[in-house]
């Protein structure tokens, strides 16, 4: 289990923007996104191409190192902001679901009454059966659309979507979109297979992109009645890591 980096800031997107959160960014992806066109040079002189957490979601081109529960107790207890609610991000974070340590970070977490919160794409389905503390943690979901480059198979799970709304504490759609095409479509055909409450946020991964693709987004969601996301995080830093 990669750990990539972990920091405390404020949540950036979706629902709980402006929230003060502590971070724990873990690696690996079943996705790779490669329509976000996001493109950096690995260490091993490979050119990626993905999505704005590409060092997550590639891990594996870089030099992580492996972490363990001790290590992930301690990054809590070090940041020492006790109202700040716990993001566990990626990449796809429940890819770890299965893992020792993972599962003993969680129940610390919870038994903590820390208020956690997953990042997840939705394609995985939690285990509540045997991690029932799944059930008091909330799901960010940025389910993929056509604008990723994956597959239609492999970027919606029906079965994963109707779990995570039954069965959380609670859970919402974050899309990411450019403003172009039929997105609005897309959409709505998810909310057909399980509804939720929406929040579209626009590509970007600096502050140039966002200038370009906000305004469409905003105006997407004004007429279509959803929320809007902005990325506060960008607006503030730029594309500057660990922020």
């Amino acid at each position: 289990m990669k750990l990539i980096e972990h920091f405390l800031s404020i949540q950036g997107e979706g629902a709980y923007a402006g929230r003060l959160a502590i971070f724990v960014r873990f690696g690996g992806c079943n996705l790779r996104c490669a329509g976000f066109g996001v493109r950096l040079k690995a260490p091993n002189a490979k050119e990626l191409i993905g999505c704005d957490t590409i060092k997550a979601a590639q891990c594996e081109n870089f030099d992580f190192k492996d972490t363990n529960f001790s290590e992930l107790k301690n990054i809590i207890k070090s940041h020492n902001a006790p109202n700040a609610i716990i993001v566990l991000s990626g990449g796809e974070p429940l890819l770890h679901q299965k893992n020792a340590d993972f599962k003993d970070f969680l129940r610390f977490l919870v038994g903590q009454n820390r208020q956690v919160h997953f990042e997840s794409n939705g394609t995985i389905e939690p285990d509540f059966k045997s991690l029932p503390e799944l059930k008091n943690c909330y799901f960010t979901l940025s389910v993929k659309l056509e604008n990723s480059g994956e597959s239609k198979e492999k970027r919606i799970n029906a079965r994963a979507l109707k779990s995570i709304f039954a069965n959380s504490k609670g859970a919402f759609y974050k899309f990411v979109l450019s403003g172009e095409g039929d997105e609005i479509r897309e959409i709505k055909e998810i909310l057909a297979i399980q509804n939720g409450g929406v929040w579209l946020m626009p590509l970007g991964a600096s502050k140039n992109e966002l200038e370009i693709t906000a305004p469409k987004v905003a105006r997407l969601a004004i007429k279509h009645g959803f929320n809007y996301s902005d990325r506060i995080h960008i607006r503030l830093w730029d594309n500057k890591e660990g922020v």
